[in-house]
């Protein structure tokens, strides 16, 4: 649902400037999504094979815990590199339009000619080009270093593709016995340490604690026997460490915790890496003899139960931490020492910051500034090789000789833009290329120019870079937005693009996220084939507030399908008379000047939406945007103008003025509402003939007719036409609230609070009987109220609407009188469930604040229906 608001989103733009004069390019294409692509068709490799699907069996039936990696990895392993490479394109071949096809439904404009891929050929020239380019300047370099890895995708993860979520569980307090020597006191036999992951003691190297502490000063430096092991390990001292949490001392295991992997690195000498969980999840044989090849959630397990054996384990206590995950596969992470490849960012990410801060780059919503300064200021290093298959495979390769001493300097590594053919050092022919390819994002971070041709100097490049705007979720600020930014500085010298316009989330009804797991996803394809592509986009727009999370709401889909059959019947009754004017003669000012008061309001009305529909979508106010279209079409112009048109056009002096007017607000709307539903639009746009304005041309598609914008405004009869709205709200307002059969044909007197007001409703008064359906209609600045009347007031006008033999009061009242009686019932259920404690306590959240707002309608029904009692009381002369 989020693809889908931002493909509607970037169309609604797209479809606006180019139809308001610009030279429009949006540039389809999709990333080839290393790891998650790669899972897919592993799956597919295992379940192709009986035995797995036989071994899968007795695993849903068992319900033994699935080792997945190993089964999938065992068979990329065993059809080797190319084949596999081979599968997955064939895969994509099959599968990887659906995403093109799903925003070709979804109506979106884009140059289908110029379709990219991340792994077509023109990029992953670019992708070599930049990291050869980096490498030499030193900014991309290798290092055996702690990394995210995932042992289900059995890949290093960056940062950003690690997701933490709280749990609930448990903190383990282990003893450490200090050596024989080193204790000061018989009951001072061990130091207790804390910790959330007991199986990585086994990979312990320190115990440390902070050297302003009292409780621990005579310790530093001594020893202690590290449980379940061989190995005595010291206690130093950080500042780092939290004297606050557990004892204030902690357990230091350098080879499995980045915070713990930096305590080590600044000691003197520096704390020894010890490994004891390898990249499958599983001990390895430095955990010794008991543990290796276990599981390390099993691991845990056996130590608390050895730990529990020999008195070392000294409580176990809740605590609720966070735990990391792999953003794609969801599996929790490990922390492991391995030798990968990094982009120093830092210089890059400073350059960033300046674009942004001086108004380059501007962020819309401005606040989510703050998110991308915070994390471009506390930049780390970004790791960029993965240990998968499918990608841009890493071009450089190793000397697996290094005659010479030149070579043994540069590690043998050959860094080249084409395969080499021996080392540039010493000429050795024997060179392996590296395994592992780069982060997927590597390469869509160099998408704002490499699709235009980059490195080559190309015509696009000049032409469309910088590009205008970026729409996009605030879950890839970091992952795509602040890398093109610095690739986009550090190789074209300028931003990529000039405004970031960051997209809310779309929640289920409830305001939750929707995920598969909770079952409250909705299929964007199952909405459009249920109500119609353009009412889901225009549900989607008229839900894009900023700041603002969706709540999607399928009700609401319902009713902008309603709005397109509106539009559709208004069309219909236009169609049905316009056969008989002179289309080719245009609307000018003179012309417009002899129109009548409601043709002019019309008209004036039309120039006030088109003015805030553009200054809503240059803002990016797409629901503001929507609101505006929606209320113009629906409401002044269907209910009002088209109503009154039926009346006028009956008159042979107007007639052709009328319809010709008509015919301009529909082709007029039809174009101010294009970018929003492009398919009824387009269809209805087709069919009808179209009144000449300044646009001289009469083009082939609305998608390139001129956006209306700048239209004059007619003041004087925008005010003239608000008093007889005025007086035909007021009638139906007491029609509506007192019960008025919609048949009874009313008497009116109007109050006017001056003499110009008089004088317009005077002039227009056949408008207010047709739309109101009233009888005689008394007007004056002198009209007193007459007896037996219901009133209405205006901030120009009273209106008194004779009830008196029309309407059977006291009827009425005993019938409001019951409604009231159960609206009461219904408030005094829900105040007396409202303050019981246990509902409160023990009923979920949604289910309170549904009855809360239950209880909310109810209090506001009966008010409303007191007030009519009253209104009907003071008609019928009692209190």
């Amino acid at each position: 649902m989020g693809h889908a608001l931002n493909a509607v989103l970037q169309d609604i733009l797209i479809r606006w400037k180019r139809m308001s004069g610009c030279k429009v390019l949006w540039l389809p294409g999709t990333d080839h999504a290393g790891i998650a692509t790669q899972n897919v068709v592993e799956k597919q490799l295992a379940y192709e094979d009986p035995k797995f699907r036989t071994a899968m069996y007795e695993i849903e039936t068992k319900g033994i815990k699935e080792d997945q990696f190993l089964t999938q990895k065992l068979y990329r392993y065993k059809i080797g590199r190319d084949a596999f490479i081979e599968r997955v394109w064939r895969w994509k071949a099959e599968y990887g339009g659906k995403i093109i096809h799903q925003l070709k439904r979804l109506g979106a404009s884009c140059d289908w000619s110029r379709e990219r891929f991340t792994l077509d050929e023109g990029l992953s020239r670019a992708v070599k080009e930049v990291f050869v380019r980096l490498f030499s300047e030193g900014l991309i370099y290798r290092d055996n270093r702690l990394i995210n890895w995932c042992p289900r995708c059995y890949t290093a993860l960056s940062d950003l593709e690690v997701e933490y979520e709280e749990v609930e569980g448990k903190l383990t307090y282990i003893r450490y016995p200090l050596t024989s020597s080193d204790h000061l006191l018989d009951k001072e036999k061990y130091i207790t340490v804390a910790t959330t992951r007991p199986e990585t003691m086994l990979g312990d190297t320190a115990v440390a604690v902070h050297p302003e502490d009292r409780r621990y000063k005579d310790l530093i430096g001594k020893y202690v026997n590290l449980p379940l092991t061989n190995r005595q390990i010291p206690i130093i001292s950080d500042f780092s460490v939290d004297s606050t949490f557990g004892t204030g001392a902690v357990k230091i295991t350098p080879a499995h915790d980045f915070n713990d992997e930096a305590i080590a690195k600044r000691q003197k000498p520096i704390l020894e890496f010890i490994t004891v969980i390898g990249k499958d999840g599983r001990m390895t044989e430095a955990a010794g003899s008991r543990y290796a090849e276990m599981d390390r959630f099993e691991c845990r397990e056996i130590i608390l139960k050895d730990l529990r054996g020999k008195g070392l384990l000294e409580k176990e206590v809740n605590y609720k931490y966070s735990i990391g995950h792999c953003y794609r596969c969801k599996t929790t992470i490990e922390p492991l020492l391995t030798l990968q490849w990094y982009v120093n960012v830092k210089p890059l990410a400073k350059e960033a910051i300046r674009v942004v801060k001086e108004g380059k780059i501007k962020f819309i919503p401005k606040e989510w500034e703050n998110t991308y300064f915070s994390w471009m200021e506390n930049i780390r290093d970004w790791c960029i090789s993965r240990q998968i298959w499918w990608g841009h495979r890493i071009p450089a390769w190793y000397c697996q000789e290094m005659k010479n001493e030149e070579c043994r300097i540069k590690s043998g590594i050959v860094v080249s833009r084409d395969t080499p053919q021996e080392c540039p050092y010493c000429h050795s022919l024997k060179l392996v290329q590296d395994e592992d390819v780069l982060d997927t994002w590597f390469s869509s971070a160099l998408w704002p120019f490499s699709t235009f041709g980059w490195p080559g100097k190309t015509t696009d490049l000049d032409i469309f870079y910088p590009t205008s705007v970026l729409v996009t979720g605030f879950d890839i600020i970091f992952f795509w937005v602040a890398r093109m930014i610095m690739m986009g500085l550090k190789f074209i010298g300028d931003v990529p693009f000039r405004d970031v316009y960051i997209h809310a989330l779309v929640r289920d009804i409830k305001g939750q996220k929707m995920s598969k797991s909770k079952g409250n996803v909705v299929d964007p394809l199952t909405m459009m084939d249920r109500y119609g592509t353009d009412a889901f986009r225009f549900t989607l727009a008229a839900f894009a507030a900023q700041g603002r999370d969706i709540k999607f709401s399928e009700e609401r889909v319902e009713g902008y399908r309603h709005f397109v059959n509106k539009l559709w019947n208004a069309t219909r009754f236009i169609m049905l008379n316009v056969e008989s004017i002179d289309n080719k003669e245009e609307i000018t000012e003179k012309r417009v000047e002899g129109f009548n008061l409601t043709s002019r309001w019309i008209l004036s009305r039309l120039a006030y939406t088109a003015n805030n529909i553009n200054k809503a979508l240059e803002e990016y106010r797409f629901n503001d945007a929507a609101s505006n279209i929606y209320q113009f079409i629906w409401h002044e112009f269907c209910d009002w103008y088209i109503e009154i048109a039926k009346t006028d056009i009956k008159n042979h002096a107007i007639k052709k003025d009328v319809l010709r007017c008509l015919l301009f607000i529909l082709d007029s709307s039809l174009r101010l509402l294009h970018p929003f539903m492009p398919y009824i639009t387009e269809e209805i746009w087709q069919k009808i003939p179209h009144v000449k304005t300044d646009d001289k041309a009469i083009k082939e598609s609305i998608m390139i007719s001129k956006y209306p914008r700048s239209l004059k405004r007619d003041n004087e009869a925008e005010e003239e036409m608000s008093y007889i709205i005025d007086a035909v709200l007021g009638i139906r307002t007491i029609r509506g609230e007192l019960n008025v059969p919609p048949s009874a044909e009313l008497n009116v007197f109007v109050k006017s609070y001056s003499r110009r007001t008089e004088e317009i409703l005077k002039k227009n008064v056949h408008y207010i009987k047709k739309l109101s359906n009233t009888g005689d209609i008394s007007i004056g600045v002198d009209i007193i109220k007459p007896e037996g009347s219901a009133t209405c007031i205006k901030s120009s006008m009273e209106i008194y609407v004779m009830l008196k033999g029309v309407l059977n009061i006291d009827s009425e009242v005993s019938r409001l009188k019951k409604i009231e009686k159960e609206i009461e019932d219904s408030i005094t259920l829900l105040k007396k469930k409202l303050l019981n404690e246990e509902f409160i306590k023990k009923a979920p959240k949604e289910v309170v604040e549904k009855e809360r707002i239950r209880y909310e309608d109810f209090l506001i029904k009966r008010e409303r229906i007191l007030e009519f009692i009253e209104k009907l009381r003071e008609v019928g002369g009692k209190k």
